[in-house]
């Protein structure tokens, strides 16, 4: 009797561990120094709330080597201990990209500490793209980790025509400006809210998700890339000007 017992026991412990969530749980550890942990609260909890073990390495921490996976919050110039392992991480490229600014990057590379290991670095040109890069990316991690697909929403693009023609219908719309203030400061579409890209992550609570929204620049290029970042953030209904703010203006002589 006791035997079988036994027997029953293993067999539930086995029939548990293969359904997700419940005994199998990814582990992970998070590499981040003071200020970027700091910038970004939300981070750990999120991926906790995805039955993922996630353990903080900060500045006097060691032992993240030997994860199945770990991400990096920093660029390679980051400060305290996030530079240094930012750099052996991030191809030279990559690296050179984030000096040059105004950028940001999701890298993901296989092996790098151990075998059959996972690591992300999640960085941008400096704090504020960095957080802007977690925020858009962090669902895609945990997708990954957990093995799980998730919805993927794009946005469309739209000519200066088209947006002077939606403008002019009177049609109730989020227009954002993701130029610099000193570029919005000296002409802008009339009713255009300025929320320059790298500060588009902290102002997202003023962008209603119930209104078809509208984003512009200089060339087309950072309306594109915020527009992917309303839309990675689940926003629905988001629109780029694929043509920059000087186009729109000679349409409007």
């Amino acid at each position: 009797m006791k035997k079988e017992i036994i027997y029953i026991i293993v067999l539930l412990a086995l029939s548990f561990s293969f359904v997700p969530g419940i005994m199998a749980q990814s582990k992970v550890a998070v590499v981040a120094n003071s200020i970027d942990i700091g910038m970004n609260p939300e981070f750990i909890s999120n991926l906790k709330k995805n039955n993922i073990t996630v353990d903080y390495f900060g500045a006097k921490d060691s032992g993240y080597e030997k994860y199945d996976y770990v991400i990096v919050l920093g660029g390679p110039d980051s400060t305290e201990h996030t530079g240094p392992i930012s750099a052996k991480i991030l191809l030279e490229f990559d690296q050179d990209k984030i000096r040059a600014g105004g950028s940001r990057i999701i890298y993901e590379a296989n092996d790098t500490f151990k075998s059959k290991q996972k690591v992300f670095v999640l960085a941008g040109s400096n704090r504020n793209f960095t957080k802007m890069t977690v925020d858009q990316y962090t669902s895609k991690i945990i997708s990954k980790i957990n093995g799980q697909p998730i919805q993927t929403n794009t946005f469309i693009s739209i000519s200066a025509s088209q947006v002077k023609q939606i403008i002019e219908s009177k049609e109730d719309i989020y227009l954002i400006d993701v130029r610099t203030e000193a570029l919005y400061a000296q002409g802008h579409i009339p009713g255009a809210v300025n929320m320059p890209l790298e500060k588009i992550s902290f102002m997202t609570s003023q962008i209603p998700k119930n209104k078809k929204i509208v984003l512009y620049c200089g060339n087309g290029i950072k309306a594109a890339e915020g527009a992917q970042f309303l839309a990675d953030l689940n926003y629905k209904n988001v629109h780029a000007m694929s043509e920059g703010y000087p186009v729109y203006a000679n349409l409007s002589k």
